[in-house]
């Protein structure tokens, strides 16, 4: 997620409901996304819910900025399907060299978060917005540590479309996730309790090549996840400490 300065305005337009079609071939989307889809579609559904945190830690002296972040999924069948996740550029001055999802802030001239999340993830990776299926979007998420609400959008794609990282001071790379098998984020042996400076902050997902995520984005993945149908990062699962290259702020 990039620059996320802007303002928008709440309700339905905001909240993308609804299917937008792409120019990708075949159904709105395949079997194993029915049941999530379908709760992006209804538009406003909760995707994970931060309100007793957003209570206890809201700033009322800061402007809440509006942000939006794709959840693309690419792939027919959940047993080849992928996450699009970058990291981070390492020169940034927030959250450096931490995986997220595409996406970033609301523009003045962005309609929705729809747009907001297809805008920014085609200035970070070079999506075609074309190339995905919006399948809807959930409720905006708060984040009141950082005076920030964040909307998750899910898209979907027959096959992973080319990407790339646009601008290496934004984003130094991007990875496909799969979603199952070996070494994916439903891989026992890649999930992980995160641990920072002794405090939980929830799942971890250690994936290859260094893709380490964690934080909000690992919470909005683990409800994705769940929403598919499968098993969240368990509460026994080993403890990783969050890396001292992974944890700026």
């Amino acid at each position: 997620m990039g620059g996320d300065e802007a303002m928008a305005e709440d309700g339905p337009r905001a909240e993308g409901r609804g299917v937008r079609p792409g120019t990708a071939a075949g159904p709105a989307h395949p079997g194993f996304l029915a049941h999530l889809a379908d709760r992006a579609g209804r538009g406003g559904e909760v995707l994970l819910d931060r309100t007793r945190d957003a209570q206890e830690r809201i700033d009322g002296t800061r402007p809440t900025r509006r942000s939006a972040v794709l959840l693309l999924v690419a792939g027919n069948d959940l047993d080849d399907a992928h996450l699009a996740l970058e990291e981070r550029g390492h020169a940034l001055r927030s959250q450096p060299g931490q995986f997220a999802l595409p996406g970033g802030g609301v523009d003045p001239g962005d309609p929705d978060v729809v747009h907001t999340a297809l805008r920014e993830a085609q200035e970070e990776t070079g999506l075609d917005p074309q190339a995905v299926t919006v399948l809807g979007s959930f409720a905006g998420i708060p984040m009141p540590w950082r005076s920030q609400h964040v909307t998750p959008v899910l898209a979907w794609a027959p096959t992973r479309p080319p990407l790339r990282a646009q601008d290496p001071v934004e984003v130094e790379r991007v990875v496909w996730a799969a979603l199952t098998g070996d070494s994916s984020l439903t891989d026992p042996a890649r999930q992980f309790r995160g641990v920072l400076d002794g405090r939980p902050v929830g799942p971890v997902y250690d994936l290859p090549d260094g893709a380490f995520v964690w934080g909000f984005t690992a919470m909005i993945i683990e409800q994705a996840l769940s929403g598919l149908g499968l098993d969240p990062v368990p509460w026994d699962a080993p403890v990783r400490e969050i890396p001292p290259e992974r944890r700026r702020a």
